[in-house]
C-alpha cells in the first residue's frame, strides 16, 4: 500500500463522507418537519424529539449508504479523469487493478461495519426510537413485553394488563387480565376477561368477572358482561408494534425466532427473507463501488465529469435497485419466491452488470 493507494482513500473517503452527510442530513430535515405537527400535538419536549431522530440516524445511514457510495464512487473518479490523473497514473504504468483496489478496499471496510450495524446496533436504535414516540412523546402505555401471543402493559393509575392473544388487525384482545394496585402496590384488585374489543374509538372489556380486596381481605366478585377500559393503545398502535417486531430484532435473535418457529411447524417465510434481505443488503455499497468506478473508467479521456451527471447516474441507478430489490422482496414474503434467492436477487442482478462493465473497460 503506497502513496497512490492512500491519496486515493483519501480522495474518496473526502467525497464520499460529504454525500453521505449531506444525505442523511437531508432525509433528517424532511422526516423531522414532516413529524413535527404530530409530535407538538402531544406536547413532546425537544430532547425527547432530538433523541428520537439520534435513534433514527444508523437506520437511515444503513439505507442510504450504498446510494452514497455510488455517487461518490462516480464523482471521485470523474474528477480524477477530469483533471487527467488517471492519465498520468496510465503514463507511469500503473495498472487498473491498482486503481481500483482503493475503492475496494473501502467498500470492503463498509460492508463489515454495515454488517455490525444490522445485526445489532440498527435494531436496538429502532427499538429505543419507538419506545420515546410511544411512551415519551405520544404518552401511550410502555409496552413492558410484547409478542403477538404475550402482551404485558404497564397503563395509568399503578395498574398492569396482561393479553394472552393480539388479533392481527389489531382490533381484538384475547384473555385479558388487569391488576390494580393501590398506593402501596399491593393488589387491590384483578379484573379478568374473555377479551376486549375497540369499537367507535374506544376500547370494551366483554364477559368480565372483576374481583375488589377488601382492607379486610375479602373478596367481593361481581360479573359484567361489559366493562369499559380506558387504554389510549389503537388498533393500528398494536399492528405497528407487531410489523416492526423482526426489526427490532438482532441478527442472533432472528435466527434464534425463526428456528423456534421451524420447531413449531409454523410458516418462516417472513423472517427469513427479512433476515436475508439485511444480510445482503450489507453487500450492495461493494457493488455499487464496482458499478461506479467501471461507468467512470470508462469516460477515461473525457473531461465531462460534473457533479450534476454524477448524481443524474447515481439516482438513476439507485431507483432501478429499488425497484428491483423491493419487487424480489415482496415476491419473498408473499412464498412466491425462496426467501435467499428474494433477498440477493437484486445484488446478483447489478453485480453481473457491475463485472460486466468493468471487463469493458479499456485501461
Amino acid at each position: 500500500m503506497g502513496i497512490l493507494f492512500w491519496y486515493i482513500v483519501r480522495h474518496y473517503l473526502g467525497i464520499l463522507t460529504l454525500c453521505l452527510t449531506g444525505l442523511v442530513t437531508i432525509y433528517l430535515v424532511i422526516d423531522f418537519f414532516e413529524k413535527l405537527r404530530k409530535f407538538l400535538r402531544h406536547d413532546a419536549e425537544l430532547a425527547s424529539m432530538l433523541m428520537y431522530f439520534l435513534c433514527k440516524i444508523p437506520d437511515i445511514s444503513f439505507q442510504l449508504v450504498p446510494f452514497a457510495v455510488l455517487m461518490a464512487s462516480l464523482l471521485a473518479v470523474g474528477l480524477l479523469n477530469k483533471n487527467q490523473e488517471i492519465t498520468a497514473m496510465r503514463s507511469c504504468g500503473v495498472g487498473i487493478f491498482h486503481v481500483t483496489m482503493p475503492f475496494l478496499a473501502v467498500a470492503g471496510l463498509i460492508t463489515v461495519i454495515l454488517l455490525g450495524l444490522t445485526a445489532v446496533v440498527i435494531p436496538l436504535a429502532n427499538a429505543k426510537a419507538e419506545y420515546i414516540r410511544t411512551v415519551e412523546i405520544q404518552k401511550k402505555p410502555q409496552p413492558l413485553s410484547f409478542t403477538s401471543k404475550n402482551l404485558w402493559l404497564n397503563i395509568r393509575n399503578h395498574a398492569l394488563m396482561h393479553v394472552q392473544r393480539v388479533d392481527p388487525e389489531g382490533t381484538h384482545l384475547h384473555e385479558v387480565t388487569l391488576y390494580r394496585l393501590d398506593d402501596q402496590f399491593t393488589l387491590s384488585a384483578l379484573i379478568t376477561a374473555a377479551g376486549a374489543e375497540f369499537a367507535d374509538g374506544r376500547w370494551s372489556l366483554h364477559d368480565v368477572a372483576q374481583r375488589v380486596i377488601k382492607p379486610d381481605g375479602s373478596v367481593e366478585i361481581t360479573q359484567r358482561i361489559t366493562l369499559p377500559l380506558a387504554l389510549s393503545l389503537t388498533p393500528d398502535d398494536l399492528i405497528t408494534w407487531n410489523a416492526l417486531e423482526p426489526e427490532h430484532m438482532t441478527l442472533n435473535q432472528l435466527g434464534t425466532h425463526i428456528e423456534h418457529l421451524r420447531q413449531e411447524k409454523q410458516n418462516t417465510t417472513k423472517f427469513l427473507t427479512d433476515y436475508w434481505r439485511r444480510v445482503a443488503f450489507a453487500f450492495v455499497p461493494l457493488i455499487m463501488t464496482i458499478l461506479g468506478v467501471s461507468i467512470g473508467l470508462l469516460e477515461t479521456g473525457t473531461r465531462t465529469a460534473s457533479v450534476g451527471k454524477g448524481i443524474g447516474q447515481a439516482l438513476s441507478i439507485s431507483f432501478l435497485f429499488w425497484a428491483t430489490n423491493s419487487a424480489g422482496i415482496t415476491l419473498g414474503k408473499s412464498g412466491a419466491l425462496l426467501p435467499e434467492v428474494a433477498a440477493w436477487i437484486a445484488c446478483v442482478m447489478f453485480f453481473i452488470v457491475s463485472l460486466n462493465l468493468f471487463l469493458k473497460v479499456r485501461y
